[in-house]
Order: structure tokens, then sequence, then C-alpha cells
């Protein structure tokens, strides 16, 4: 067990041959759980189970949350060392799914763009992922998160592309609209903590999303989730990701990624990705021009 922000963490692993030590494994369960309190000011839940399977080779191979317990469980290569460990988004991806409550099929692109966007913000914040990693991957990746031809929006278009990437998109540019909002005293993590605040995590079911939203919302004092989802639930909304990286300040034209601090929102770019206190108003929550 490993008590870790006022939660409980109940850990089983399998009985096999790692290589490493059993304490390794529950130190990275523990430095995992606390990139996310980091994010949140606290864990998700106040217990979950946490289920560690033994895999062939080396690294985390793969992770599921599942509402029950609730449950984390992560496959872990029998030959990993501690820096495979260290290298892990898994077990945070899955720990980030612990903080949203469970909402209508049509809208699981949240719950994964939510997940795939979170997890590496939180490590960034948390100084363990660098800005020029998270973007790179952000560049990289965004564009399958674009509609193609026949898309009928992010409540109606259930590919992989859309559901993981396009969700992730979707909190990107929530984040960016909070931050512009509020001046810059807001982010898309004030608004998830008010979703845990206000008491939902996993293990609560709700009808829909925008009910969800419109807490979140109103957590951060602005209309921007409300807003956005009702531009992208059903419409192939066109997104020029060329446009919003240069608004930002990223140049991905080299091989090595290159910020430019003389752009139009390069302050915001540097505050989503900035290291963050734990238990202190961050000082990335500060007045930018935009």
């Amino acid at each position: 067990m490993i008590s870790v922000g006022g939660s409980r963490l109940n850990v089983a692993i399998e009985h096999a041959e790692f290589h490493l030590p059993k304490q390794e494994i529950l130190d990275w369960i523990r430095r995992s759980a606390e990139v996310v309190i980091r994010y949140y000011r606290r864990f998700p839940t106040k217990q979950a189970y946490i289920g560690v399977r033994a895999a062939q080779g080396a690294g985390v191979k793969s992770g599921r949350a599942i509402r029950h317990g609730p449950t984390v469980n992560v496959s872990v290569g029998v030959a990993s060392t501690v820096d495979d460990l260290e290298d892990d988004w898994v077990l945070i991806h899955e720990f980030i799914h612990l903080a949203f409550p469970r909402v209508p099929q049509r809208h699981h692109w949240i719950e994964e763009g939510l997940a795939v966007y979170v997890e590496s913000i939180a490590r960034a914040n948390a100084g363990t992922l660098t800005s020029e990693q998270v973007w790179r991957g952000f560049v990289r990746g965004m564009p399958h998160g674009l509609p193609r031809s026949g898309d009928r929006g992010l409540d109606f278009t259930p590919t992989w592309g859309r559901t993981y990437w396009g969700g992730a998109l979707f909190c990107l540019l929530a984040d960016i609209e909070i931050r512009k909002q509020s001046g810059g005293k807001m982010t898309l993590r004030d608004a998830l903590r008010g979703v845990i605040n206000a008491g939902f995590d996993m293990t609560d079911q709700v009808d829909s999303l925008p009910s969800v939203l419109a807490v979140a919302d109103a957590a951060t004092g602005t209309a921007a989730l409300t807003g956005l989802y009702e531009r992208m639930k059903d419409s192939a909304e066109a997104i020029d990701l060329a446009a919003l990286w240069h608004q930002l300040g990223i140049d991905s034209q080299e091989e090595k990624l290159r910020f430019n601090g003389h752009a139009p929102l390069a302050g915001m770019r540097a505050a989503i990705t900035a290291v963050t206190g734990t238990h202190t108003h961050e000082p990335d929550n500060k007045d930018f021009t935009y």
C-alpha cells in the first residue's frame, strides 16, 4: 500500500522474476501519482487499486483504468530498468482517467483527449518532460486529430485519430481559450480541478458531457469549454495548425524544434509547459498580452 497526497493506493505486483526490486516499482508508482497530484493538487480518488502484471521485454507495455475500485492495471516488462520506468507515460495517462467522470460513448474523445494532453503537460509542469519534448510530440501528433473527409464532428466521428488526438487538440484549444478569456489568470488545469473539487471522478457516470463542461467553466469564470464544444461537437471545424504553431512561436520546419519568443502567444506557450509549484498558486497564472 502507498499513501500519497491523502489517498491510498493498494498495489498488487504479479509474482514474477522482475529484474528490478519491488521497491523500485513501488517508487515509480509513487512518482507517477505525485505528478498527477502536482497537476490537480490532489490525487483524483481517495483510494485506487493498482495491478502490475508481468510481460516480456522491457518498458511499460499497456495500461487500462477501470471505474470499479477504481482500478488501474499496467503491464510491465520483466527486464525493465529504472530508466524505462522514468520514461513511462502510460501510468500517468491512466491515473488522469481517474479524474474525469464516465460519459456516454459519443463523448469518449474527451476522456482520451484529456489523458493525452494532460499527461504531457503534467509531466512538463513537474519538470520530468521538457517543453521541447511536449511541443514536438504535439506538432507530430495533433495532425492526426484534424477532421477528414466525411467527418461529422467529435461526437460523431469515433476514429482513432479523432478520439485521441482530436480530443487532445480540443484540450489545447480550450487551454488557450481559457487563458485568453481570463487574461491569463486561469487555465485548463483550473477547470479540471474544478471538476474534481465538485466531487466528480471516474467512478461517476454522467448523462452528457455539457453538464461537466459547465462545472469546469464555472471554475474559471469563462465559457471557453462550452463554447468550443458547441463548435466542434457535430461539425468538422477547419483548424489551421500551421497558423496555430506560428502564433505560439513554434517553428517545426527544421529537425530541431525552435521557439520564437516574440510570437503573439509565445508567453502562453511557455506558461503551458512551465514547471509549477505544488501547493501555491502557480507562477504561470499571470497576465499576458494576447
